[in-house]
Formats: C-alpha cells, structure tokens, sequence
C-alpha cells in the first residue's frame, strides 16, 4: 500500500494538516493544483466560487447550510472531481464559499481515505 505524505501548513497557529489535491470538472479541461484544509469535522468539501468558476463545475442545486453556530445560510452546489494524490473521486459534490483563501476538504472525500494525521512530526499521510 503506497502512503503519500505531506506536511502541515505553519501559516495557521497551531499548525494544521493540509494536502494537495487537483480540482476539475467534467465541463473543462482545466485542471486546478490547490492545498486544502483537512477538516473530519466538515460534512462537506467547500471550495471558493472563483476555483468552481475557473473548473467550469456544474451547479446542482441551492441549500441551506448550517454553520458551526447554528447560523442557517444558502449556499450553491456544484459537482466537481478531485483528486489527492493518485486517487481520484469523481462527482464530488462541493459547497460554494465566498472565502477565496481556504479549502476545506470534508468527510465526504476523507471517509474514502485512510488518513494519519502525526501533529508531533508536523506530517500528513494518505492511503487507500
């Protein structure tokens, strides 16, 4: 079984776990090489308006979400296929954010992995 590392981000205080993924759709050829947050608390993988806008994904339906303070907001969701590491998962079904900076990558992508998170060395890892 191949294990892919990656190290946590030092940019967040205390430092966090992050992982590269590639972001498409079926609509486009482009393909988007972003980092994302891992989050087992996040339902949903949640990705700014402007990277679903550059993949061309396509919106599936509105919403609502319920945030972390029980605050109801609409959001859209789109379908997009994402990939971390060699492993790909096609019909992801993302939630829109305003927020251009953070990607959450959910339990949605993360229950399909097995996932190793080693804050004492800082590390990341990733299998199937």
């Amino acid at each position: 079984m191949a294990v892919y590392s990656y190290d946590y981000d030092f940019t967040y205080a205390p430092s966090a776990p992050v992982v590269e993924i590639i972001v498409t759709s079926d609509l486009s050829a482009t393909a988007l090489t972003l980092v994302a947050l891992l989050d087992s608390g996040a339902d949903a993988t949640m990705l700014p308006f402007a990277v679903l806008e550059q993949v061309q994904a396509e919106i599936l339906e509105t919403r609502y979400l319920c945030t972390v303070t029980g605050k109801r907001t609409i959001v859209d969701i789109y379908r997009v296929a994402i990939q971390v590491g060699p492993y790909h998962f096609r019909a992801v079904r993302a939630i829109a954010t305003d927020s251009p900076a953070e990607i959450i990558l959910g339990r949605d992508v993360l229950n399909q992995l097995i996932v190793t998170l080693n804050g004492l060395a800082a590390v990341t890892e990733i299998s199937q």
